[in-house]
């Protein structure tokens, strides 16, 4: 081949390459990859831009400090709660898991140290998930009713533990743990986010995590194919009841007080902030990326909305619609991924 054909041909090799890597339906594939991935990342930094511009008080520090800090707790309760629904679970008792994780620890406080009142809370959260998932793995209870169930007899036992009263938490120190700050930011938010990336490790990086995708997909293949199925529910119960007591310890922490209502309602907006991450409620496919952005957007949109003065019952309706539409898109995504397989 002479020098000539071959300079040539590869003129024609590199045209066509670059012809291909120019080519706009395979740019719009990525475009439209990148959307379907990071959708709701889009919509949280649209509605921050949205709002600094529109919603008056929105563009100051201690407003961001505050949304972080309320983002961090509902954040906590919604990683566990990711990490059941991936497994094919539920926990409705999750309330009462920070009512009572929140007043053992706020007796105890007097007569220890600030850590080992911090051991207890997550201890406490622990041990009342895994009593969940042992009721619900070996009596065979349905995870709704059997959780449900729990919240009321942790609610009960939190207002037996305190005669129903309040119990106040005087040490400056431990209350620390729900102001402090470091370089500005919100330490509670600095603990959500490292929660996130453990849970998001024990999810995508280890056999644990493999196994629970598995559970919350086919249960029944996973049984057949040798998966310890109850002691990965079990497990999955105890890390969320874990997530529970952190969120029960910087709770009481911030209030500087713990009662058993003290968290009332957590549960549904767990689930909320789960769903509208991109969690299937059917099991096996969640993600804690959207988990640690949806707990940043809901928390967001409703401190925008408090600062419009907005109604409460109108407050309910966004939420609300934003779930509705979060299902809606998850959908359309599935059926997208479909597509193009």
């Amino acid at each position: 081949m002479s020098t000539r054909t071959a300079s040539a041909d590869d003129a024609v090799i590199a045209r066509t390459h670059g012809e291909h890597a120019t080519d706009p339906r395979t740019s719009g594939q990525l475009l439209k990859r990148l959307a379907s991935t990071y959708y709701l990342q889009g919509t949280l930094l649209a509605a921050i831009i949205l709002s600094v511009f529109f919603v008056p008080n929105f563009a100051t520090t201690g407003n961001a400090q505050n949304i972080l800090t309320q983002a961090s707790f509902a954040g906590l309760v919604a990683c566990g709660m990711t990490l059941l629904i991936i497994g094919g679970q539920f926990d409705l008792s999750v309330a009462g898991i920070i009512g009572v994780a929140a007043v053992v620890t706020a007796k105890v406080l007097p007569a220890t140290t600030i850590g080992i009142a911090v051991l207890v809370a997550l201890g406490v959260g622990a041990a009342l998930g895994a009593i969940n998932g042992v009721i619900v793995t070996k009596i065979r209870i349905p995870p709704f009713i059997a959780t449900f169930g729990m919240y009321n007899v942790y609610l009960a036992s939190a207002f037996i533990i305190t005669s129903g009263n309040v119990v106040g938490i005087s040490s400056v120190h431990y209350q620390e743990l729900g102001i402090s700050r470091i370089a500005g930011i919100p330490v509670v938010f600095l603990v959500f986010l490292l929660c996130c990336v453990a849970v998001y490790a024990l999810v995508n990086r280890t056999y644990f995590g493999r196994k629970l995708r598995t559970v919350g997909s086919n249960e029944t293949a996973a049984r057949l194919a040798g998966v310890r199925v109850d002691r990965v529910k079990i497990i999955a119960f105890a890390v969320a009841g874990l997530l529970t007591g952190v969120a029960a310890a910087g709770l009481s922490a911030l209030l500087s007080s713990a009662n058993g209502t003290m968290a009332q309602g957590m549960e549904l907006n767990a689930i909320a902030i789960s769903v509208v991450g991109g969690t299937a409620l059917r099991g096996g496919r969640g993600t804690i990326l959207g988990t640690f952005t949806a707990a940043l957007l809901i928390t967001l949109i409703s401190n925008a909305l408090n600062l419009l003065q907005v109604q409460s019952y109108w407050q309910s309706i966004v939420t609300g619609a934003i779930l509705i539409v979060a299902l809606v898109v998850g959908g359309l995504r599935k059926d997208a991924v479909r597509g193009a397989a």
